[in-house]
């Protein structure tokens, strides 16, 4: 049996009535996050560019922050630019990428046009999460560190297999849409920084959607897509760099959503270095109240944290981003570090520049703790205080993210295109999501309260 279809029968195995009410909790809390980034990414450049060309033509899928509506595949790909656009969005340490805002563009457009319910919506998220970072685990890390994006060059499986929930793809259909985004994946890591970074977001959704569709309609894919010499797994990781049994092992025991779980951001800015940005607040608060008094820094992270793309010297609002002086810097002079601080005109603070040149990094060798870091300060008295940090808060089960500042965090980012009265209303209903009686509600409502 080829892989793509027998992980498409591993799909089809998957029983929504069987999901713990957990999972489906945490798909609630993603999927709403994933609506509010994409709320605030709306009015952003690489959205509004996405729109310049003036090649669609009228829908009936609502774009997210706005009083328009386009096509299935066109709303898909705006919706996902805007929903990536400022790097919000969580994250899934089996993807090493963004899964949500790749699943949830493609899938609401489809949802909106079926007449599905909210129910169907949380259950066809759930399925695709799985999908996307079961098959991840076959390629990973080594597929992230070579450099593909895998928010795209993965994420697009699990976008295509939630729409093919909706759609009722059987087993067949399945695995000629999985080969099919083979063909369509796309995303390297070099564009990092730039306004590329969230197209490959917004492609991705499109091009899984569209390979559901296709699928639907017949169109079929090879069959060896993935095991072929010059197929998925050769090409795009390199023999010896892939394990396709590490897909298919313990299949949803359990569910990837609820381990290693899902990452749902504090700070807007690549998650890579949210750690070493709790510990710097950390000392600030605690410690070092006043920077001036700063003479040296070291940060600590596991070698995974400290690829190149985080190693931006923040020249720009956008590559600030990924700048990981930069975050560490804000954190220790400010004691936060918010969405204003990715403003063009906030990058030209001396205190901030000052602390930024002090900072030296040394790999962390603790696998246990990937995600964790340690902030070591210098003070002028010739004191060293230092603090660490397992796991930023946010990072799955482990240290999620209270609700109440995933609603704050919601109200924040919606309120760049909802009135705040919207803004809370529509809040309120993604927490009863799963009690929607249809996600074309869901829509109508935003659309009634954006300004």
């Amino acid at each position: 049996m080829s892989f793509s279809l027998e992980f498409a029968n591993h799909i089809i195995a998957l029983d929504p009535a069987r999901f713990e009410d957990e999972a489906k909790r945490w798909a609630i809390n993603a999927i709403a996050d994933m609506i509010g980034c994409t709320l605030l990414g709306a009015r952003s450049d690489a959205a509004e560019a996405t729109l310049l060309s003036g090649i669609y033509g009228a829908g009936d899928c609502l774009l997210l922050g706005r009083k328009q509506r386009l096509s299935r595949l066109d709303a898909a790909f705006v919706n996902g630019t805007a929903g990536h656009a400022l790097d919000y969005d969580d994250t899934s340490k089996s993807l090493s990428g963004h899964p949500t805002v790749i699943i949830v563009p493609g899938l609401l457009a489809l949802a909106e046009t079926t007449g599905a319910s909210g129910k169907d919506f949380v259950d066809a998220y759930v399925i695709g999460f799985e999908a996307a970072t079961r098959f991840a685990r076959g390629v990973n890390f080594q597929h992230y560190e070579k450099g593909w994006h895998p928010t795209a060059t993965l994420g697009i499986f699990g976008a295509a297999v939630s729409a093919g929930y909706l759609l009722k793809l059987n087993a067949q259909q399945y695995a000629h849409a999985l080969a099919m985004c083979a063909s369509l994946a796309s995303g390297i890591k070099a564009n990092f920084g730039t306004s590329t970074k969230p197209l490959h977001a917004g492609i991705a959704a499109r091009n899984g959607l569209f390979a559901a569709l296709m699928a639907a309609k017949g169109v079929n894919a090879s069959p060896v897509a993935f095991e072929h010499a010059q197929g998925f797994w050769e090409v795009f990781n390199g023999a010896g760099n892939y394990d396709p049994e590490r897909s298919l092992k313990d299949w949803a025991q359990p569910l990837d959503l609820l381990a290693p779980g899902i990452s749902i951001k504090k700070y807007p800015c690549v998650y890579s270095v949210h750690a070493a940005i709790d510990a710097a607040i950390a000392l600030h608060t605690s410690e070092v109240p006043d920077s001036s008094v700063v003479t040296d820094i070291l940060v600590r992270m596991h070698p995974r944290r400290m690829l190149p793309h985080v190693m931006n010297p923040a020249t720009s609002a956008l590559n600030a981003k990924f700048s990981l002086s930069y975050a560490v810097a804000r954190g220790l002079v400010n004691g936060a570090v918010r969405l204003d601080h990715f403003e063009d005109a906030a990058l030209h603070d001396p205190e901030v520049t000052r602390i930024m040149g002090l900072i030296r990094l040394q790999p962390l060798d603790d696998s246990a703790s990937d995600y964790g870091g340690e902030v070591h300060v210098t003070l002028a008295d010739g004191r060293t205080v230092f603090h660490t940090v397992d796991a930023p808060l946010g990072r799955g089960p482990e240290t999620p993210l209270p609700q109440d500042m995933l609603a704050t965090k919601f109200l924040d980012c919606a309120a760049a295109t909802l009135t705040d009265a919207g803004a809370a209303q529509v809040f309120s209903m993604l927490m009863d999501l799963d009690r929607l009686e249809s996600m074309s509600n869901l829509t109508a409502a935003i659309e009634s309260v954006t300004r």
